[in-house]
């Protein structure tokens, strides 16, 4: 499609100058050219095709240089873009209006000079301001409350980083349908998993292969997944996230402590796996009954080791000889340690 346009603009070309210098090449000739050859259609015709045969092996380089642009802007997000354009914009307003005022002093050709590098330098320190610059601009603006913004938590977007795609969990807790409204991946979350998974070390790129599959499992159970095409120059992960989790008033899911604490500072909205996993943990207390099944001994004499469903260690009395079977037991204590929950229990009478 872009070489079309290309050809097209072209074609253009060749005829806005073959309508404006055709008639002097045809009044200084020798020879009178027949009266069929002498008119404007005639001359646009030809002056786009000659500019068309003359030029064509630039098509190629242009449609490069295009397409690279159009990379480089699809890098960027929305605000950055927008921001830029405005500068850009500015600068060239501002260029004019210098202009205007040169003009009055009638000096040929210099006014011209002048004027033509003030829009190329005040153009691009606008397209430069307006792009380094939006997120303190944004921050100038009025704000309403997040909740106004997006309606809740659950209609908030949120973005996926990558220690809980690598994690897993949350596949299962969007497949129950507790998480809704749209679920993206940035790009550089996307590019450090391909990083990881192409990693030398063998952890590292089991890690990142999990993730891939993972991400792979995710878009499968929700069409609200998807991958959004941003990246930020000069940043680490984390620090794109909280960029882009501001810019957006969108929420994070994770299930990495620091980069926790960091949104909190930064007021970003945040679902810690974690913190999800623990708050619906069976609640259990002295006097409850369960089923478990004993699958090894313990480190005291006579005692059974079994698990919860959640990985909670269950400690049985008298558990050695029932290694695995699965026993009717009473809690007679609940432990909490830094590593997690244990739960001590005897076997019912």
């Amino acid at each position: 499609m872009l070489r079309y346009l290309l050809y097209i603009l072209y074609f253009l070309c060749g005829v806005s100058l073959g309508v404006w210098l055709f008639p002097d090449l045809i009044s200084i000739l020798p020879v009178d050219l027949p009266a069929i050859l002498n008119n404007a259609l005639v001359h646009a015709l030809i002056g786009g095709l000659l500019f068309l045969i003359i030029f064509y092996w630039s098509i190629d380089k242009v449609e490069q240089l295009i397409r690279k642009g159009e990379g480089i802007l699809l890098k960027r997000n929305l605000p950055e873009i927008i921001f830029a354009t405005l500068g850009m914009v500015i600068g060239l307003v501002v260029a004019v209006l210098i202009s205007l005022l040169l003009n009055t002093l009638n000096i040929p050709i210099v006014s011209e000079v002048i004027s033509f590098a003030l829009a190329i330098i005040l153009g691009y320190l606008g397209f430069q301001i307006g792009m380094k610059k939006h997120n303190e601009v944004l921050d100038l603006l009025p704000k309403q409350n997040v909740k106004e913004q997006t309606g809740n938590f659950q209609g908030q977007k949120k973005l996926l980083d990558t220690s809980a795609i690598i994690d897993g969990r949350i596949v299962d807790v969007v497949k129950t349908g507790f998480i809704e409204g749209e679920l993206s991946v940035p790009q550089f979350v996307l590019d450090e998993l391909q990083l990881i998974a192409d990693s030398t070390d063998s952890i590292k790129r089991d890690r990142g292969q999990r993730g891939l599959e993972m991400l792979h499992d995710l878009q499968e159970s929700s069409e609200n997944v998807k991958v959004q095409p941003v990246k930020y120059d000069k940043l680490d992960v984390d620090q794109q996230l909280v960029q882009l989790a501001k810019e957006e008033n969108a929420a994070l899911i994770t299930t990495d402590y620091n980069l926790n604490r960091v949104c909190q500072v930064h007021n970003i909205k945040v679902l810690n796996v974690n913190e999800l996993s623990d708050a619906i943990k069976l609640i259990i207390k002295q006097g409850d009954t369960l089923d478990i099944m004993v699958t090894k001994h313990g480190k005291e004499e006579d005692q059974g080791v079994g698990y919860l469903e959640d990985g909670t260690m269950v400690v049985i009395e008298d558990g050695r000889k029932l290694v695995n079977q699965t026993v009717s037991v009473e809690v007679t204590s609940v432990l909490q340690t830094n590593s997690g929950r244990i739960i001590f229990t005897k076997k019912e009478s």
